[in-house]
């Protein structure tokens, strides 16, 4: 309860969503009045549970103005996020204190999230009013409790089916989101090799909670096609055979709860695309195994993406969420893998998978039997030639170029067609302009002059 003391008019400002906590019910005044007491009391509506809750509107809080006689209020209020630092106003109806339902879902997830817990939210309220044509601002503190509406989503879920003799123990076939929060990014994946296929094969998707026997958790077939159902509600999931196919990926959207399936057949390249270039060259990334598994060198600096294909943006993959470094794609996605720093990095991609990761490169260098192997000599990013630079008198016999000052990442072989843990290079003494092109591997080239 807060008591204001003063006649006063009234500018009320608020920002409908701020990255800032900005006070926005506090009050303009003219000068001091003759004194006028008005107090606003606030207490907490009832719980409102968004999964079970029916109503076009619901009551936000209780409310009540005393000191003036016959006093009438008007109200805006605004629920803020658990620090503090964000609040989003809500168009409240003065006349029963309610807002719009969906509009306070949505605000609460915005704020908090759609994991579906009870959360205890502030409410801060400003009550203006209305005397003898002047305006008395007055505010009150309450809270809300609200629980968003979702399915109870886990970390983790496996494939029980014909490929793993229905046992619910076996973990072999594990769908997973690229490690994310279940509720940020719902979207759940997994390859299942074509080897252990023999023609059409069915399962059903068990949480990690029902692993060792319990069956009622598990997702099953629904009537509606891409539909899954719930608690072992439904008969079993089916995927049919696909000519030709290396991997099928299964994908399952927990908070839509839908699922596919697509028969995957993978080429020996991939490629990015970015701001780096204009959007103009694809980088080549390479998966010799054609398992959808692929890895490139190449300058990043600003948004990026992945295709399939060199010459067209059909079947792109873009972001679904993570980090800078790393995360998940989605073939339906609508962003741009976010700029992780200007740099030169490490790019592996695992199409099948949908995830992607970066390596930064801080350095690249040269390291020999001329320094017992103990040593570095530094090279050069040149970004107008793309290449790894250095001009040196010191590298003779056998030597190799390595990332990081770390084995991890290193090349050797032919200077034509550097590959990782490729045999050493040998040179004769000399002073020699080095110039080192990384692309992927066995396309890695050294220049020597």
């Amino acid at each position: 309860m807060k008591k204001l003391l003063s006649m006063m008019g009234i500018v009320l400002l608020m920002a409908s969503c701020t990255e800032d906590y900005k006070d926005w019910a506090a009050p303009i005044a003219n000068g001091p009045e003759e004194p006028l007491g008005v107090d606003l009391s606030v207490s907490p509506a009832s719980a409102v549970d968004f999964a079970t809750y029916t109503g076009e509107t619901v009551q936000l809080f209780n409310a009540s103005v005393t000191g003036i006689e016959g006093a009438q209020a008007t109200y805006r209020a605004a629920i803020t996020s658990e620090d503090g630092n964000k609040q989003v106003e809500l168009k409240v109806n003065s006349a029963n204190l309610t807002v719009d339902t969906k509009e306070l879902e949505n605000a609460v997830v915005s704020l908090y999230g759609r994991r579906p817990i009870a959360r205890t939210i502030p409410v801060q309220v400003v009550g203006l009013v209305n005397v003898n044509g002047m305006s008395i601002a007055t505010k009150g503190t309450t809270t809300l409790t609200a629980t968003p509406n979702a399915p109870v989503i886990e970390d983790a879920y496996y494939i029980t089916g014909s490929i793993n003799g229905w046992d619910n123990t076996n973990t072999s076939y594990e769908l997973n989101n690229g490690g994310s929060d279940a509720y940020e990014n719902p979207v759940f994946t997994v390859m299942i090799p074509a080897s252990v296929v023999t023609g059409d094969f069915e399962f059903k998707v068990t949480p990690k909670s029902g692993l060792g026997g319990d069956w009622s958790k598990c997702l099953t077939a629904s009537d509606t096609e891409g539909k899954f159902a719930t608690d072992n509600a439904g008969g079993n999931l089916k995927v049919a055979y696909v000519e030709g196919a290396k991997f099928y990926r299964l994908t399952f959207n927990m908070m839509e709860q839908t699922w596919s399936a697509v028969g995957l057949s993978f080429g020996d390249f991939f490629y990015e695309i970015g701001n780096e270039s204009g959007w103009g060259t694809s980088h080549a990334l390479y998966g010799p195994a054609n398992d959808g598994k692929y890895t490139g060198f190449y300058y990043l600096d600003g948004e990026y993406k992945f295709k399939p294909n060199a010459d067209s943006w059909d079947n792109d993959l873009e972001y679904m969420g993570g980090s800078t470094t790393s995360g998940t794609l989605s073939p339906d996605g609508s962003s741009n893998c976010p700029d992780p720093g200007a740099g030169f990095y490490m790019i592996d991609l695992d199409a099948g998978a949908l995830t992607f990761s970066l390596t930064k490169i801080e350095s690249v260098s040269i390291i020999g039997g001329f320094n017992e192997w103990s040593g570095d000599v530094e090279m050069t990013f040149n970004k107008d030639e793309g290449c790894w630079e250095v001009t040196t008198d010191a590298v003779s016999g056998e030597y190799k170029f390595r990332a990081n000052h770390d084995w991890a990442i290193n090349w050797g072989g032919d200077v034509n067609g550097l590959t990782q843990d490729g045999s050493n290079l040998s040179l004769t003494a000399g002073t020699y302009t080095f110039k080192l092109y990384l692309t992927y591997n066995g396309a890695h080239k050294v220049v020597i002059k």
